[in-house]
């Protein structure tokens, strides 16, 4: 049943945050977490708190999936 409605809903359960976000319980820090894991500057949140995190766009960072990021800085190569 919790396989039916996470494949219809568009955003990551409440379950699913508290699972990548193992031993961090606090809203606010499983913020910060979702936005150093995911590469992103910062994530929408619902009223209580919890990280709104599209399931499309979590799929695609953490399998490293689609676009990535350049990395910034110098070139040092010749």
């Amino acid at each position: 049943m919790t396989e039916a409605i996470a494949a219809i809903t568009p955003h990551l359960t409440a379950a699913e945050i508290d699972d990548l976000c193992a031993p961090l319980t606090q809203r606010h820090a499983q913020m910060r977490h979702m936005c150093l894991l995911l590469d992103v500057e910062s994530l929408p949140r619902r009223p209580d708190g919890l990280p709104l995190v599209g399931r499309r766009m979590a799929e695609e960072r953490l399998n490293r999936v689609g676009t990535t990021k350049k990395a910034g800085g110098f070139n040092w190569s010749r």
